[in-house]
């Protein structure tokens, strides 16, 4: 009977704090902005219900989207080996190869308590698949050293998993609200304010994980003339086709944005200068190439100048960075316009 009775007790601690658990985790994302926010807030209320050194959630985007959690002082867990596993659970479970798929890492915590555990703390995994719908959308995986995973933590990992793909759902369908908000009209690209949302973002990503980062500034030629020959109605045209071009040759992780008028900034993650230059060429090419009809069976042929600035430490402000490759386009203009300065 006394073993009966610590039995039934460890069940019945088992259900209260996965109810706690779940709770948790809705409150968390009620007051979670984005995705990397609410695995901040998830995994420390995960490691209560069950202990682990390194957490990692992975959401499968053109990039494999990473969000680390560990234990203080197990920084260094978070390595290739580690990605290595990533991928190898990954295609244990799904019939897709990963050995070529681009790695982001979008968060990287080590705020969790400490925990002195012997030994090779990647020795032990659990992990089960986000679902949304019918779409397998990513995988949380723990690890740990010590005990190995019990089949009841198994289990409280495939309920995280469940609750987290819910939550998720609320975040993203929060963000399609707030970018309505964040797009041009007449372009549909990202507006102004995006980017200037964006932007110091992409400034402290750069400035923790030590990964380029550049901006390119742009502007149509003689879009006044354009304006002032065939009306502003063929213009928005021009604004329009133009954008769409320029977006087809970008990477998903590639901000595009209208600055204003005929203005148009380009964010370029994990980029430096080389890789800004070989965007700017492609840029020019593309522009270049694209004809507009108009209505009296012409077409318009226009061109851009390109200013380029890669990002520095030293740079404070978003302002800094910004000013930079603003100044280098102007250079391009007087330069003879239709090419880039970086």
């Amino acid at each position: 009977m006394p073993e009966e009775l610590v039995r039934l007790r460890a069940e019945h601690r088992q259900v209260r704090d996965l109810l706690v658990l779940i709770q948790e985790l809705t409150s968390g994302a009620v007051r979670s902005e984005s995705v990397g926010d609410l695995f901040s807030r998830a995994f420390p209320t995960l490691l209560r219900c069950l202990p682990f050194d390194v957490a990692a959630a992975v959401m499968l985007e053109q990039n494999l989207d990473l969000y680390f959690t560990t234990r203080s002082g197990a920084g260094s867990l978070v390595n290739d080996r580690l990605v290595r596993k990533i991928r190898q659970t990954l295609e244990s479970l799904i019939p897709v190869s990963f050995a070529t798929t681009e790695v982001v890492v979008k968060s990287e915590l080590h705020d969790l308590p400490a925990a002195d555990v012997p030994g090779d703390r990647l020795e032990h995994c659990a992990y089960a698949l986000v679902e949304q719908g019918s779409r397998t959308t990513g995988l949380v995986l723990l690890c740990r050293g010590g005990a190995p995973f019990t089949e009841g933590e198994r289990q409280v990992v495939a309920i995280f998993s469940t609750q987290v793909s819910m939550l998720l759902d609320t975040i993203h369908a929060r963000e399609r609200i707030v970018n309505l908000a964040a797009t041009d009209d007449l372009t549909g690209i990202w507006n102004k304010r995006y980017f200037r949302r964006q932007l110091p973002q992409e400034m402290e990503r750069s400035r923790t994980f030590n990964v380029p980062l550049s901006l390119l500034m742009f502007d149509i030629d003689d879009f006044k003339l354009i304006n002032d020959s065939f009306g502003h109605v063929v213009g928005d045209v021009v604004l329009s086709e133009l954008s769409g071009a320029v977006r087809s040759m970008l990477r998903p992780t590639d901000v595009l944005a209208r600055f204003g008028g005929d203005e148009f900034a380009i964010i370029l993650p994990h980029t430096d200068s080389a890789g800004a230059v070989a965007v700017a060429e492609r840029l020019l090419e593309v522009v270049r190439s694209l004809t507009i009809p108009t209505d009296e069976e012409g077409a318009i042929r226009c061109s851009v100048s390109v200013g380029i600035a890669e990002f520095r430490r030293e740079d404070q402000f978003s302002n800094d960075l910004t000013r930079r490759a603003d100044e280098r386009m102007y250079v391009a203009k007087r330069q003879g316009k239709n090419r880039y300065t970086a």
